[in-house]
């Protein structure tokens, strides 16, 4: 080898201890860089879910006053409900006493109704049979006979 060779080789080799210098400054700067993007990312993720758990907080809040509105209206729902059987209860009472005073009062006034009733049709009935009687007797005979 001549001085040369050796001078081309010494530089190639100082020209690689520089640039793998450099290579490690710029890894080790990527590392902190990463370091510090990762704190920064962690904060935020940290900022935002104490955020996200006051949000959850007052939606927790909120559902438990309408859950508390819902268990109330279902009380006065139900509260109506009783009053409602009870009402229907007094009412089919009512129906069945007014029912049978009905029932009493119709069968003591309709008797006397219904016995004139019948002797109506009946009267009905006899005058029918007689004048079917009389023609019967004028068309056998020709002449009407009143007597009977």
């Amino acid at each position: 080898m001549t001085t040369d060779d050796v001078v081309v080789m010494e530089r190639a080799l100082v020209f690689m201890a520089v640039f793998m210098g450099i290579q490690t400054l710029i890894t080790v700067a990527g590392a902190v860089g990463a370091f510090l993007a990762y704190r920064s990312a962690k904060a935020a993720i940290d900022e935002k879910v104490i955020e996200l758990q006051g949000h959850i907080n007052q939606v927790k809040a909120h559902i438990d006053r309408i859950s508390n509105t819902v268990d109330d209206a279902v009380l006065a729902v139900k509260r109506g409900t009783n009053a409602v059987g009870e009402v229907v209860a007094d009412a089919r009472h009512a129906i069945g006493t007014v029912r049978h005073g009905v029932a009493s009062v119709a069968s003591v006034a309709t008797a006397p109704k219904t016995a004139m009733a019948l002797g109506v049709i009946r009267g009905v009935q006899w005058w029918r049979r007689r004048r079917a009687a009389e023609r019967r007797a004028i068309q056998d005979t020709g002449s009407v006979d009143l007597v009977s």
